[in-house]
C-alpha cells in the first residue's frame, strides 16, 4: 500500500517522482537543483569536502564539478560499503576516502584536513547527538569564502518543524534507530549554523512537499564579516567560541 502510494503521489508531484528515484542522476535533488540555481558554480580546481558520502551517489556528482580534490570522509563502520564503489569514483579523478568520525579526531589530525571550497554534509546532522559542535567543525573546515551543504532530517511533528526547536527522542530512540535522538527543525539549524559564524544562510526550497515534511536543505557562507559567538568573554575569562569544548 505505501509502495502504491509513493507511485500514485510521484504521477502527480514531479519534484517527488524524482525523489523516489534515487540512484538515477535525476533522483539527486539536493545536488541537482542547487547546481540549476548556480550554487555549486566556479568549483572547478578546487578542493571539496564530503562528510558521510554513504553510497558514494552525491561523490559521484561533486566529481562532475571538476575539483582538484574531493576529500570524502565516512565512520570505520562503513568501510565495507564505501569499498563497494571507491574505485568508480577515484577513475574519475583525485578523490580520497579517510575512515574516521569527524568529531571526535584530534585536533592535530583534524587541522592536517585544512579548509576546503565546499563543504557537502548531507544525511548526517540528525545521526549526531552534537550537532551544534558538529556545525562549528564544518565550520573550521569551509575556507574563507567557501561555502557549505547542510541537509537533515527535521522533526515529523509539525509543531515542531516550525519552531526555532529541537525534537529530542529518549529513551526511546526514533523507528528504535542506534543513533536518531535529535531532530532539529531547520530553524534550528539555521541559527547554529549562523551562531559558528555562517553567513548568508538559506533554507533552499529543495523538496517536494511531501518530502519537506522530514528533510530540509540549508546553504551558506564563510565570508570576511563571519564572526563565532562567543560566550562569558570579559576580563576574567577567555574567548570561548561556541562549539569548540571536547
Amino acid at each position: 500500500m505505501k509502495k502504491l502510494f509513493r507511485l500514485l503521489y510521484g504521477a502527480l508531484d514531479n519534484r517527488y517522482k524524482a525523489e523516489i528515484n534515487p540512484n538515477t542522476s535525476e533522483g539527486r535533488v539536493v545536488f541537482r537543483r542547487l547546481r540549476a540555481r548556480n550554487f555549486l558554480d566556479n568549483l572547478k580546481g578546487k578542493r571539496i569536502i564530503e562528510i558521510g558520502p554513504k553510497s558514494g551517489l552525491d561523490s559521484k556528482h561533486l566529481m562532475s564539478l571538476e575539483p582538484r580534490e574531493l576529500t570524502m570522509v565516512d565512520l570505520p563502520s562503513k568501510s565495507d560499503r564505501v569499498l563497494e564503489w571507491l574505485s568508480k569514483i577515484q577513475s574519475l579523478g583525485n578523490a580520497k576516502y579517510i575512515e574516521t568520525n569527524i568529531q571526535y579526531m584530534s585536533q592535530s589530525d583534524f587541522e592536517k584536513l585544512g579548509q576546503y571550497d565546499l563543504v557537502w554534509c548531507t544525511g548526517v546532522l540528525y545521526h549526531n547527538q552534537e550537532q551544534l559542535r558538529l556545525i562549528r567543525r564544518l565550520f573550521d573546515l569551509c575556507d574563507l569564502n567557501g561555502r557549505i551543504v547542510l541537509e537533515s532530517e527535521v522533526p515529523r511533528r509539525s509543531y515542531f518543524r516550525s519552531q526555532n526547536a529541537v525534537e529530542i527522542h529518549w529513551p526511546d530512540k526514533l523507528d528504535g534507530t542506534q543513533n536518531i535522538t535529535h531532530l532539529p527543525s531547520a530553524l534550528a539549524m539555521k541559527s547554529w549554523m549562523e551562531m559558528v559564524g555562517f553567513t548568508d544562510v538559506i533554507e533552499q526550497d529543495i523538496f517536494s512537499w511531501k518530502s519537506s515534511l522530514s528533510r530540509a536543505v540549508l546553504t551558506g557562507k564563510r565570508a570576511n564579516k563571519s564572526s563565532p559567538m562567543v560566550v562569558y568573554h570579559d576580563l576574567k575569562n577567555p574567548k570561548w567560541r561556541v562549539g569548540d569544548a571536547l
